[in-house]
């Protein structure tokens, strides 16, 4: 009801206004509390990237780390190969161009490989992705093709930003398991797998095959980072491995 003596427009003029007033402090409301009652952080920014280890050195510019903690610790660190046993799956810098790591990163005969790639810093948070192709090297063994058993795992540094990483099968700070290609030790055998023979099947992929890890198990967005994990135990000259490479590692933020 407009009172006597009050001009219309000037009327429609406060009711738009008081509205107005309303709405906005709703909306600062919904925006300033998360469904928990507490403070909303800002956005995080886009962590996506790519990294195609076409040479291992500018990786390591990048703030790629490679170490090796297998017990005994032997020659091979992750490295674009010299000899490539096999062709990247994608490069611009020819068929070397992944990162690659062999039996020899134990000097053991059968003992323990712990070989770590890993990322720079980044936020990470449930729902991101890393996404990869890994394959593993084939012997000529025993009138068949095999790759002597292989295993790699996907693991998250949620503590910190460091680069800890244990020693032998200790997995340091790293102690969230994304992924773990071929726990059981199944070993790969060529004519078995022609023959669909489950176990060879499920063993490490012996052509370039690519995986998918999706971050879960946080409490909230840490600044930590991730790492491949070729962790092989009773490996070596006279035990389990061949070799592995990793190529076109993909991080997709859950925020892209």
């Amino acid at each position: 009801m407009i009172k006597q003596g009050t001009d219309f427009n000037t009327y429609i003029q406060s009711m738009k206004q008081y509205f107005f007033f309303i709405f906005s402090s709703f909306l600062f409301l919904s925006c300033s509390k998360n469904d928990n009652g507490g403070e909303n952080t800002n956005k995080i920014p886009d962590q996506s990237f790519t990294e195609s280890f076409d040479t291992a050195s500018a990786s390591v510019k990048r703030g790629w780390v490679f170490q090796n903690n297998s017990i005994d610790r032997g020659t091979t660190n992750w490295s674009n190969p010299s000899t490539p046993p096999f062709e990247a799956y994608a490069s611009e810098n020819g068929p070397a161009g992944y990162i690659w790591a062999d039996y020899n990163s134990t000097s053991s005969a059968a003992g323990v490989i712990s070989n770590w790639a890993v990322s720079p810093i980044l936020t990470i948070q449930n729902g991101d992705k890393i996404s990869f192709y890994t394959r593993a090297e084939l012997y000529y063994f025993e009138n068949d093709s095999t790759d002597f058993v292989n295993r790699m795992q996907v693991r998250i540094n949620r503590k910190n930003t460091g680069t800890n990483t244990g020693e032998g099968t200790s997995f340091g700070d790293f102690n969230l398991l994304l992924l773990d290609i071929n726990p059981e030790y199944r070993s790969f055998y060529y004519i078995p797998y022609m023959n669909r023979d489950p176990d060879a099947r499920l063993a490490y992929p012996h052509r370039w095959t690519r995986f998918e890890a999706v971050v879960s198990g946080l409490d909230e967005p840490v600044e930590g980072r991730f790492a491949f994990r070729y962790f092989v135990e009773d490996a070596g000259n006279n035990g389990r491995s061949t070799s592995i490479g990793i190529d076109e590692v993909k991080y997709a933020s859950v925020n892209k």
